[in-house]
């Protein structure tokens, strides 16, 4: 091979895979530049996103389950077809050569589209400040308030629910329902909130949700398709908010505290109690946790108002989770954490517990009104 086709060939290759490593620092670019990110992301990414959304929403299967089911059926045919191929090919080094620049321009258009369709998202103004939430240091009398409130709202919003048999909270409606009352809830937000204002979707249920929470996974957005997908099997007090913190994710909203945040708004302003209830015991939890930490003996009194229905819908959550523990979730667990690092949220699956000071301040700035 001559010097001259070397240098082209590697030119080649660099050429196919620069764009998609630029397109892949973009975000940590525009860190900086938050208005620009905002206003990309209320203005131009609805615009891209929504074809896709239409388009993906008129099949009325998650897309996204298929996609990954097929991959993981079909990977080591097709990896032992390539090797056979490369073997067999009188070239060896020209098939090598256009396998890597094929891949590279793979690579190239995939970044493009997750900076595009998520990617930019992640540099926008958060949540907190967009709604002019306080971002100060709420005393541990405070933090009692605002769960004491939730409690309340909790036990108030259960009550009002229909169980099984077993005396656990069901849905008020079937799945589908609940899914277009989703997209509604987030549409009924976003008249107090417009920034959480975006285009209707529709989110699918996955077929293989049982064997899904292998992962500990309730919920994902796969923005290639647009599509907010839903683990369907965990108990339905779960099921609410992960349908309306996925929807968020289609409007706009990336980072998961945000996504909570904007997932519990959306479900207090539906009109149905399994939403209000799915929402308000989904807070409360996170805010106890922390209030445990802060005043042992607030935690103490103000879990004695949980009324035993909610308490048998957390144990039922409870069994329902430990029997999916194990290696597969915690692989998972990790493979999260690394994703949500790379995508310029430091603290990781530790983001999604931010959503404790956003409920807290929500509470004083919205409720209270102070």
């Amino acid at each position: 091979m001559k010097k001259k086709q070397i240098v082209s060939r590697i030119a080649g290759i660099f050429l196919s895979l620069i764009p998609g490593i630029i397109f892949s620092i973009i975000p940590s670019l525009l860190v900086n530049y938050r208005d620009f990110s905002e206003t990309y992301s209320r203005y131009i990414f609805p615009w891209i996103s929504r074809p896709i959304i239409f388009l993906s929403g008129m099949v009325p299967v998650s897309l996204t389950e298929i996609f990954i089911v097929s991959i993981a059926l079909t990977w080591v045919f097709w990896l032992i077809l390539l090797i056979y191929r490369f073997i067999r090919s009188d070239h060896r080094a020209e098939f090598a050569y256009k396998f890597v620049v094929a891949a590279g321009i793979v690579f190239s258009a995939l970044s493009l589209s997750f900076i595009l369709l998520l990617g930019i998202n992640y540099t926008r103004v958060p949540l907190e400040e967009t709604l002019v939430l306080n971002s100060a240091q709420r005393s541990p009398e405070e933090l009692a308030e605002a769960t004491a409130w939730l409690a309340e709202m909790v036990v108030q919003t259960r009550s009002e629910l229909n169980e099984d048999a077993s005396g656990c909270m069901i849905l008020s409606t079937d799945l589908q329902e609940t899914l277009w009352d989703a997209s509604a809830a987030m549409d009924a937000a976003a008249q107090d909130f417009p920034v959480l204002s975006g285009p209707r979707v529709l989110a699918k249920p996955v077929v293989l949700s049982h064997y899904w929470s292998y992962t500990g996974i309730t919920g994902m957005y796969f923005p290639f398709f647009g599509e907010a997908n839903v683990n369907t099997d965990v108990p339905d007090p779960q099921i609410p908010m992960t349908i309306c913190h996925e929807i968020s994710h289609t409007r706009g909203i990336a980072r998961e505290q945000d996504a909570n945040l904007a997932g519990f708004l959306a479900c207090i302003s539906s009109d149905r109690k399994d939403f209000q209830y799915s929402a308000y015991q989904y807070a409360y939890l996170y805010c106890a946790i922390d209030l445990s930490y802060a005043d042992a003996n607030a935690y103490s009194e103000i879990s004695s108002l949980i009324s035993d229905d909610v308490r048998r819908d957390w144990t039922q959550n409870a069994s329902y989770w430990a029997q999916f523990e194990g290696p597969v979730q915690q692989t998972s667990t990790d493979i999260n954490d690394s994703y949500l690092q790379a995508n310029l949220q430091d603290e990781g699956v530790k983001s999604y517990d931010g959503v404790t000071d956003l409920i807290v301040e929500y509470y004083f700035a919205y409720v209270k009104g102070i």
